[in-house]
């Protein structure tokens, strides 16, 4: 019965040192799960800030006309147009005008090629109208408000008046500067 009893005692023996080292293996795990998951967690901590964000648009206008076309001049009234374009930034409002002095006001010259605008055979007078108004320098705008592209602000209607006698055959013109405020 001793040797029973012994071999009981060894084999309690033996599990209890099996049961130890199972207990020690789970806990080594735990413990190194835990330390693990500690660092991790804080490798993964989250904290929150912000951005601003801004953009600007600047206002900006370009302008430009069609060429105003009388034809041949023979003594009689002569009416022309030209379209005047405007490209704005939507929005943004602008008044169109001359930026050129009147020749003799309110009248301009369209000089002869190759003469001279204070021969009065080499000159015909025009006056130019918003529609509404004579427009010389800075007088008589066109008046809208910008649409992102280019769109129609008006057109300047161009007068040569009859009975302009005397003048010398040729090619009569005079470049409009036109100026957009915005």
């Amino acid at each position: 019965m001793k040797t029973e009893l012994n071999k009981s005692k060894n084999i309690l023996i033996k599990k209890s040192k099996m049961s130890l080292a199972k207990t020690t293996t789970a806990l080594t795990c735990l413990l190194g799960a835990l330390i693990i998951s500690t660092n991790n967690s804080k490798a993964l901590s989250t904290t929150t800030g912000s951005m601003v964000t801004s953009a600007s648009i600047a206002s900006t206008c370009t302008v430009s006309a069609a060429t105003m076309a009388f034809g041949a001049y023979d003594g009689n009234l002569a009416t022309a147009t030209s379209v005047v374009t405007a490209n704005c930034t939507n929005g943004t409002t602008y008044n169109i005008s001359f930026n050129d002095t009147p020749d003799a006001t309110p009248a301009y010259y369209l000089v002869r090629s190759g003469g001279a605008s204070t021969t009065l055979a080499d000159r015909l007078n025009v006056t130019f109208t918003n529609g509404v108004s004579t427009m010389t320098n800075a007088a008589a705008t066109i008046s809208g408000s910008g649409t992102g592209s280019s769109a129609t602000a008006g057109t300047i209607t161009g007068t040569i008046a009859a009975s302009q006698t005397g003048k010398t055959a040729g090619t009569f013109s005079k470049t409009m500067t036109l100026n957009i405020i915005y």
